[in-house]
């Protein structure tokens, strides 16, 4: 059988790609190199702002560099992509339609899994940017699969994008009562069961601060994990029980 390339449609921001990578070899079932999944990255760092252009900010459309990139990808051999920022597929269907390989939705696979995962979250907070909540895509896979979405008050979500831009994107340090807090304030006034890191430079955090709760979902461990399972290999037994 032959194994499958997984082509990574990064750089959008590149913490959030480098750990993707990791969290991709760390998860993987494997005991030598050549267990690993064999991967093309793509780590495109100036691919215009995806917030910007959805909230009519800058006129710069990112799309067609992103198809570019999936292009690039499938013909050095990918065999499916994966693709680590949250905002940007809200241009999913665009690239989509340019490649003849699966891109994975990191929405949909998100949602899916708490949905399966069991019956005790039904209402999600939605932590992302401002352009991700804009585009209202999580919002429309939580309706389909039967979980209500919960999405920031104007003062957390502002909350959020100094996180995001002011402070991972620019490499300084977030502190966890300032990521906790937000967290808590969703559970606590937002009634929330659970919610979702809906923007990759929020997996960053999580990881710095080494946070591992049932009600925190990781949208980039999610696409690390359905991307592992797409090519075939296997996910380490004890991984999302640690």
């Amino acid at each position: 059988m032959k194994e499958k390339v997984l082509g990574v449609l990064g750089g959008m921001g590149p913490m959030a790609t480098a750990y993707f990578l990791k969290i991709v070899t760390d998860m993987t079932d494997a005991q030598t190199d050549q267990q690993h999944i064999p991967m093309l990255i793509c780590n495109h760092t100036t691919i215009p702002d995806r917030t910007a252009f959805i909230l009519g900010e800058s006129d710069e459309n990112p799309v067609p560099l992103l198809c570019d990139d999936a292009l690039f990808l499938e013909r050095s051999g990918a065999a499916l992509l994966a693709m680590t920022c949250n905002t940007a597929h809200n241009f999913y269907e665009q690239v989509q339609e340019k490649i003849n390989i699966p891109l994975l939705h990191i929405v949909k696979e998100t949602v899916e899994y708490i949905a399966k995962r069991d019956n005790k979250c039904k209402k999600i907070g939605i932590l992302a940017t401002k352009g991700t909540i804009e585009s209202g895509v999580y919002q429309d896979f939580c309706k389909k699969y039967g979980l209500q979405a919960v999405i920031p008050d104007k003062s957390v979500s502002d909350m959020l994008m100094n996180i995001i831009y002011e402070k991972i994107k620019k490499g300084k340090k977030v502190s966890v009562g300032e990521f906790l807090g937000i967290i808590d304030e969703m559970r606590e006034i937002g009634g929330c069961d659970a919610v979702i890191l809906g923007c990759t430079e929020l997996s960053v955090i999580k990881s710095d601060l080494n946070l591992n709760r049932y009600d925190i979902v990781d949208s980039l461990e999610i696409l690390a994990k359905r991307s592992i399972e797409e090519c075939g290999k296997k996910i380490k037994a004890d991984y999302f029980t640690k």
